[in-house]
């Protein structure tokens, strides 16, 4: 089976233990199941898991947490620093509500057949998680923006859907992803992916062979800087691995989009990111390269996080980001609780 780019990314600088944990005090945290259709003009007939996290007083911009390929929401509430915050509480504590989704076919959503996925389902769905947000139906009030924050897959649908629906935007984070990813990576990868069918945690809930999850140990070898993580983030990683489904013509959207995007972006990459083949030397050689395919209007901001393989959010440097993330949301997006 040849495994490719779209895996996972379809799989100026700023200033400056993967374990789900429960939102700090300063929020409160509900479940919620969104009703969503597959196609543009199909029925509603699925639902999207995510979780909901508020902070005190009304917050007038909620982020949309986007995993990448075979990772569900949780890894938005990993804790590389098993002493230090997540990123859900970090923005929460700030001030932003956060919705984290399961994508379709993956955690607690649903799993409808694999050939029901076409090729823009999973903006589809995007689309229609931002409209909820923005009109209430799915708790917390109405929120005036929305943010789309995205890691690796999650970060290619971020940047598709904000470069072809620029008004539904109010800000892109993009992490585990660039304008130059490494194939040959991504090829040798490939071999560490197969049915999910195939592996016991899965066997026996009657997935049909679109479904792939990774081989035990992919997680370990492929995504993490290991001097940098937490073996127990490791081990814990790998138990909460999901399901996937990369639907047949869907790929690894062309940087060349871009220059659609009208909202503000930040790019957060890390130094050992093995998928990724271009700039990693520093914040500046991220930008150099990030920035011809951006317009000015998307005020382009990048970070390059030391010691850090792909997985960013299971490393020990996961808080320094985190606060990075914060700054930049405050002074390109606002909108915090009041």
């Amino acid at each position: 089976m040849r495994i490719t780019t779209a895996v996972l990314l379809a799989l100026a600088p700023i200033p400056a233990a993967s374990i789900p944990v429960a939102a700090n005090a300063a929020s409160a945290c509900r479940t919620v199941s969104a009703k969503v259709a597959m196609t543009a003009s199909g029925p509603a007939d699925q639902r999207v898991a995510g979780t909901l996290c508020l902070p005190r007083g009304h917050a007038a911009t909620a982020q949309l947490l986007i995993p990448g390929g075979f990772y569900g929401q949780a890894y938005w509430r990993m804790r590389g620093d098993r002493q230090r915050p997540s990123y859900v509480e970090t923005m929460t504590t700030a001030g932003y509500a956060t919705l984290a989704i399961d994508r379709l076919g993956t955690g607690a959503s649903s799993y409808p057949p694999s050939a029901r996925f076409g090729q823009d389902t999973h903006q589809i769905v995007i689309r229609q998680l931002i409209r909820q947000l923005r009109e209430g139906r799915l708790g917390g009030g109405r929120f005036a923006k929305v943010v789309l924050v995205g890691h690796s897959l999650g970060s290619t649908l971020a940047r598709t859907v904000a470069a072809a629906h620029p008004a539904e935007v109010d800000g892109v984070i993009l992490t585990g992803e660039s304008s130059v990813p490494n194939e040959a990576a991504f090829e040798q990868m490939g071999t560490g992916i197969y049915r999910a069918a195939d592996d016991p945690r899965f066997a026996g809930r009657g997935l049909d062979d679109g479904y792939l999850t990774t081989r035990p140990g992919l997680r370990a070898t492929w995504f993490y800087h290991r001097p940098n993580a937490d073996f127990r983030v490791i081990a814990a990683d790998e138990a909460a691995k999901t399901t996937d489904v990369f639907p047949p013509g869907d790929s690894y959207t062309p940087p060349s989009i871009n220059k659609h995007i009208q909202a503000p972006v930040l790019i957060v990459n890390g130094e050992h990111d093995k998928l990724l083949a271009g700039a990693r030397s520093s914040s500046a050689a991220l930008h150099a390269q990030e920035g011809p395919f951006y317009s000015s209007r998307a005020k382009l901001e990048t970070i390059l996080v030391p010691g850090t393989g792909h997985v960013l959010n299971g490393h020990r440097t996961a808080p320094r980001w985190f606060a990075q993330a914060r700054e930049w949301a405050d002074r390109r997006v606002g909108g915090t609780a009041r």
